[in-house]
């Protein structure tokens, strides 16, 4: 049976036994709530902390003190966020249903991109690796693409498939190929993106190398010391911190330094996320010039200045406020310290060591 919709201030049935049968729902945006001295339910606006932020920034554009960087949020029917979370003039990037940042960045171009931008191969991958640290398994990484869309090539130990374009839709016309085959260019390869021959990027093949190290001599009744995993994105290239024994680094995806190095020992090295180092790289490499100042750490600057106009930013380079010729905001390196951008939830790394018990296949 088809449902219609009613609108705020409606009345609407609640779920339970020995109630009506549904003749209608509250439309997008609104859910059914009884008022605790009432007999009955009505539709009410959804609470959640996206739709929060919508009404805040609503607000905001009516008093005249909207940022101009600042992009409307966008919620789905649950109140959860939609995959892609957008700053005017500077990236997209990808984020969980609590709005918290994962893997898939690409540089702002059109208001549209905020819609069309889907983020699924992040969020499959997202998914696959909170099951797997739940179960204690191991997740078999999947290949996205830096949008956070899927790799048209999918590939595990000997066998590789082709997927439909920007879906984890199997191709059919080419099913599955010995890995082999990938020296012979199937349909999905794309020089851009693939190496002749190969299926792991580099990254993941340090990764793997190591690991196997470790296990060799765990076998060996030796403790392995000093072999540090290095950390990978779901593309299977360089997440954007690289470690080493004294130092961290700001890199880029091929693990080029970016410029912005700390010692280990100094505390700026302490909420070290280098986004506003990696923002600046794909800027640049877009052929932009009003790029954002970063602290030695490859972090936002707090205080952010365009044009002779101020305005504070969070450790991703959202802006929080309208700018102004004298913005006060401390001049400190942005640390993710809210609770929905925890640091470890800002860069996901493909990588879970636990057990190497079991694969995942999110794609397949």
């Amino acid at each position: 049976m088809c449902l219609t919709s009613t609108e705020e201030g409606d009345d609407c049935v609640l779920n339970g036994q020995g109630l009506p049968v549904h003749e209608a729902v509250c439309g997008p945006g609104l859910w059914c709530m009884k008022e605790s001295d009432s007999d009955f339910a009505a539709c009410v606006p959804l609470i959640s902390d996206c739709t929060n932020e919508q009404r805040e920034y609503d607000q905001a554009l009516k008093n005249g003190t909207l940022g101009f960087t600042q992009v409307r949020p966008l919620c789905d029917e649950k109140g959860d966020y939609l995959p892609a979370h957008c700053i005017g003039g500077s990236i997209c990037y990808c984020v969980n249903p609590q709005g918290e940042r994962i893997f898939g960045e690409q540089v702002y171009s059109a208001s549209s991109l905020q819609e069309t931008m889907t983020c699924e191969c992040s969020l499959a991958a997202w998914k696959a690796e909170q099951f797997a640290a739940e179960m204690k398994m191991y997740s078999q990484p999947i290949h996205c693409l830096e949008d956070g869309s899927y790799d048209p090539l999918q590939c595990s130990t000997d066998r590789c498939r082709c997927l439909q374009a920007r879906s984890n839709v199997p191709d059919a016309d080419h099913g599955i190929l010995e890995i082999n085959i990938m020296e012979d260019n199937p349909a999905c390869f794309d020089p851009n993106i693939h190496q002749k021959g190969k299926y792991k990027r580099e990254c993941e093949e340090k990764a793997f190398k190591i690991m196997q190290d470790k296990e060799q001599l765990l076998s060996e009744g030796i403790l392995p010391m000093g072999l540090r995993i290095p950390d990978c994105q779901y593309d299977g290239r360089y997440n954007r911190v690289m470690v080493t024994d004294t130092e961290k680094i700001c890199i880029d995806p091929d693990g080029n330094s970016l410029g912005y190095t700390v010692l280990r020992n100094d505390t700026l090295s302490d909420g070290m996320d280098c986004n506003c180092a990696r923002t600046r790289f794909l800027m640049e490499r877009q052929g932009l010039t009003e790029l954002p100042t970063c602290c030695a750490n490859g972090n936002f600057r707090r205080k952010q200045c365009r044009r002779g106009l101020c305005y504070c930013v969070d450790c991703n380079g959202n802006q929080e406020g309208k700018e102004t010729d004298s913005a006060q905001c401390d001049d400190s390196c942005t640390i993710c310290s809210k609770s929905k951008q925890k640091l470890k939830n800002e860069q996901s790394s493909i990588y879970k060591w636990e057990t190497q018990s079991k694969e995942i296949f999110p794609y397949f």
